[in-house]
This record gives structure tokens, sequence and C-alpha cells, in this order.
């Protein structure tokens, strides 16, 4: 994912990103019943390289870094906050898209949609195709029965928390990993959730820790100074509580992403047309891998029903 190059002079080494590849998709061709190949092109090729350009604007790597080290290193540095969006973008592009591999349903047109799809019914089916147990991927399907109640309500919610962003974002599947010891070293998960993230938003929580802090921090700075009120006395009880929240709520629980959808226009307005969001994410729904789902999917510890 990285080039090299030399410097004529100081003849040091410096890396940058290259676009990232996957192998099921192809430059100038369609992925079967969901992207035309001019789709495509709008979905997944020229959003990586931009991203990837925009990326190496403002790195200079000495190191080849992975995407997720370097929003990790980075996401509470705000002179670094460029890094972090744009490798966030790049990466929840790549993921999202490397969980679809296309489905055996006609390539779409967008004169097919129109301001009717607004009035259609929603689809009640108990049974939809393209389920993780047809697929062979038990665990994957248990999980999701027992973190869900079924895989109705799983599509419907995951589906359903897609189709409400306006703009840019992504709805992640992810698996929510609960440490009880330091040195818990298994990587194990007690239920699955599904949530949505907004433009360079990741479904990481790293940086979620002392957040609050630091906005109180910022906001302090530039608002003025309240009058004969001291500070001390006006939020030393709530300090406290917002740390005891955050150091517990965050300090062992991570979560683990295994599938994501994109949300953007940019992913669909050229084969779906601006009416036709439901039926894009209906034909997602339908090019889900969920082999490549379930193999992302950590061991499940013993659960009491305690979430």
């Amino acid at each position: 994912m990285f080039k090299r190059s030399q410097g004529a002079l100081l003849r040091q080494f410096s890396r940058s990103y290259i676009t990232p590849s996957l192998d099921h998709l192809t430059q100038g061709s369609p992925l079967a019943g969901l992207f035309s190949s001019r789709g495509l092109q709008n979905a997944w090729f020229d959003r990586a390289d931009l991203y990837t350009n925009k990326l190496n604007k403002f790195t200079n790597q000495s190191e080849e870094t992975p995407l997720e080290t370097l929003i990790y290193e980075n996401a509470q540095s705000g002179v670094k906050r460029h890094v972090v969006n744009y490798a966030s973008l790049l990466f929840n592009l790549r993921f999202a898209l490397s969980c679809l591999r296309g489905c055996s349903q006609p390539l779409p047109n967008s004169n097919d949609y129109d301001s009717s799809e607004l009035l259609n019914t929603p689809d009640l089916s108990l049974k939809y195709s393209n389920e993780p147990l047809s697929n062979g991927n038990n665990a994957l399907h248990n999980a999701i029965v027992s973190s869900f109640g079924s895989v109705v309500e799983f599509r419907s919610l995951l589906l359903n928390s897609n189709a409400a962003i306006s703009g840019d974002g992504f709805t992640w599947l992810v698996a929510r990993r609960s440490s009880n010891s330091d040195t818990d070293t298994q990587i194990v998960f007690d239920k699955l959730f599904i949530l949505n993230t907004y433009n360079a938003g990741t479904p990481f929580n790293f940086n979620h820790s002392g957040h609050l802090n630091d906005l109180k921090l910022q906001y302090s700075k530039n608002a003025p100074q309240l009058e004969n009120i001291p500070e001390e006395s006006t939020f030393s009880m709530s300090k406290s509580v917002e740390e005891a929240k955050q150091t517990e709520a965050y300090k062992k629980v991570s979560y683990i992403p295994l599938l994501a959808i994109d949300a953007s226009p940019k992913a669909w307005l050229h084969d779906y047309g601006i009416f036709g969001k439901q039926r894009y994410l209906d034909r997602v729904w339908e090019s889900i891998e969920w082999n490549v789902v379930e193999s992302r999917l950590p061991k499940q510890a013993v659960s009491y029903g305690l979430f």
C-alpha cells in the first residue's frame, strides 16, 4: 500500500500511500447486479484515488503504517485531524467494498426509479435471499439471532439505519468486546450492534474517552467568563460524574467491525437515481459476501443475558 521515493539531494527515503486495490473489483467493469462500470468508478475507484492523494498531502511517512494505526495514533490530535479524516475515509470505503461480491440481479437503471418509490409499502417478508444461514454461515447466523432476535429484524434495522443517513456516512455491524481483565488476551465478544457513523467517523471508540473534557476545555477558552460564579463550584460535581462515566464506559470496551454499508450518494446516485436509495440497499443485501463477514467474527463469550 506504499510507494517509496528518494530525494535527489538528501537521499532520504520516504513512503507514501498508493491507492488500495480489491481483487474482485476491476476498473472499467461493473460489479454484477449492484453497480454499472460507471457506478463502480464513482463508488470506489474515484473516491479511493481522491482519499489516497489527500492522505499523502498531509502525511510524510518514513515507516509503513497501516491505516488503522494511523487513525489510532492521531485520533486525539487537533493538528492531525486531516490525517485522521482521510485515513478514516479510505479505511471505511475499502472495508465496505470488501464485503460485497455482487449478485445475480440485472444491473440497475436509474430511469426505472421515480418518486413513486417513496410510496412503496415496506417489504414484510419473513425470509430473504442471501441470508447468512443459506450460505452456511451458522456462527454468524446464531450471533445475529442472539443479538437482534431474528434475521428479519437484523436486516430491517441494518438497512433502515443506512436509509436514515442523509449525506455521507456508513452503517456498521460491530461486535462488542468487553475485557474483564487487563491480562485477557483472547478476543471474544458478547453481543453484536448496528451503528451509524457520519462523514469521516469510524466505528472505533479509542478516541471517545476524555472527549467531553476536551470539548469543555475548548468551550471554556472561547466562551466569555461567567461573572460572580466560581467555576470550581459550578463544574466540580458534573466533572466528577463525567469522568466516572467516561472511565467506566470506555476503558475496557472496544468494537470490532464486521460489515459496513456505504450511505453516500456517490455510491448509488448514478445507478439508482435520486429516488432509488432503498433499491440500492436491497441490492447491497443481495451482494453481501457473508463468508468475509463471518471471518471477522471473534469467538462469542458465555452470555447470561445481561446486556
